[in-house]
């Protein structure tokens, strides 16, 4: 089940011909059972299962640090949803994580959960204070975090943190504003969130998924937004690694752009609209950049 899902939303063999991507793994088995509801174990069970895939894709190979982020096939290992982290002494399964080689969290995962609340969730939630804890204890370590699946609140809470704390934080893969279909919740980032996440250092990816956007010309009209405010921080936002198989509901790709190999011509479109170099930048130079100052340095 959870081999499945996870091939159906990540194209291992496109993968393995790029780089400085994400490949997300989750501790979410699925709709529309809530995660809060599976025990911690099981969900630890399933991260593994979905390591043991990545690990075994043939020409896939993990980032540890910056000093690999070289070559094609190298990929930052992500987790989206920290379901199996309730109380205070469970902030310890952090320092598993990070020897599974994962550098990049994102604390939920649509539901809200013990650390604060989901896009889905209740939008009066915000970051708790274990999630307050776990966001300390996790730059720590080393983590970035992303707060790409919360809700307005604790993506507000998480941002706050960021300015007080100097910790990394990004919001890897959405779009600005609300969703075309309500049942995104607050998947999106409204546009005040985004200009003091920029004040952090962080970055904005925008995804080109029509669920959220409903056309092509939104998708773009978002870019020009942020590259005004702040060009070198707006970047693409591939979601899953490859992103060119389509989803169970058959609605994430745009006919302009088919995943990792319509990129060139995403390219020359924004070169078109903004120049070469924030079209080298957005594909693909600011994350790389990003990564090399942010990742531990070996």
């Amino acid at each position: 089940m959870v081999n499945d899902y996870l091939l159906e939303q990540i194209d291992l063999p496109t993968a393995t011909h790029i780089g400085g991507l994400f490949n997300a793994t989750c501790s979410k088995p699925g709709e529309p059972r809530p995660s809060a509801d599976v025990p911690p174990d099981k969900q630890i069970a399933d991260l593994n299962d979905q390591i043991r895939t990545i690990r075994a894709a043939e020409g896939l190979s993990l980032v540890l640090s910056a000093a690999e982020l070289e070559g094609a096939g190298r990929q930052i290992l992500h987790a989206e949803g920290i379901y199996f982290i309730r109380q205070i002494r469970d902030l310890d399964r952090l320092d598993w994580l990070w020897e599974q080689g994962f550098r990049s969290l994102a604390p939920l995962y649509n539901s809200d959960n013990a650390l604060g609340g989901g896009s889905s969730g209740d939008p009066g939630r915000g970051l708790t204070r274990l999630g307050r804890d776990f966001a300390k204890r996790a730059w720590e370590n080393g983590f970035l975090l992303d707060c790409a699946h919360a809700n307005h609140r604790t993506k507000e809470d998480l941002v706050d943190l960021t300015l007080e704390s100097g910790g990394s934080l990004n919001y890897t893969h959405g779009f600005l504003g609300e969703s075309i279909l309500t049942r995104w919740g607050e998947r999106g980032l409204p546009l005040k969130t985004a200009r003091k996440l920029f004040k952090t250092g962080g970055l904005v990816g925008l995804s080109p998924h029509p669920g959220f956007l409903g056309t092509f010309r939104r998708y773009l009209e978002d870019i020009d937004i942020l590259a005004e405010i702040a060009s070198d921080q707006v970047v693409l936002g591939s979601d899953f690694a490859g992103i060119n198989v389509c989803g169970p509901d058959g609605n994430r790709q745009f006919e302009e752009c088919k995943g990792i190999w319509a990129v060139p011509s995403l390219a020359e479109r924004l070169a078109n609209r903004h120049g070469k170099d924030f079209a080298r930048g957005f594909c693909g130079k600011t994350l790389k950049a990003y990564l090399q100052r942010t990742l531990p340095p070996s």
